[in-house]
């Protein structure tokens, strides 16, 4: 199983140097187009997305990720900024339609 990373050149370049593979994307069409191709490949387990297109990106990225059993779409904040506080239980909620 590999990792990769989606996002912008700072967040994909700060994975790259831990040596997980990673796709520059230029907007949040582009980034969701790059994580959907991702997810057709059986060798990948883990993609680890940045949230710095936005909460509408974050969203779909959400929905995307209730849909796939593999890989798991985990997202993460760009480089340098604090991280949300994310409410796992109400994520559940959704995914699993309660």
């Amino acid at each position: 199983m590999r990792a990769v990373a989606v996002g912008g050149r700072l967040f994909v370049a700060s994975f790259r140097v831990a040596g997980v593979g990673g796709v520059v994307a230029e907007d949040w069409r582009d980034a969701l187009k790059v994580i959907q191709e991702l997810a057709k490949d059986p060798e990948i387990g883990l993609i680890l997305v940045s949230d710095e297109f936005g909460p509408e990106f974050a969203g779909r990225v959400g929905q995307l990720s209730s849909k796939l059993s593999k890989p798991i779409l985990y997202l993460l904040p760009r480089p340098g900024e604090k991280s949300s506080e994310v409410d796992y239980r109400a994520m559940l909620r959704r995914i699993l339609g309660i």
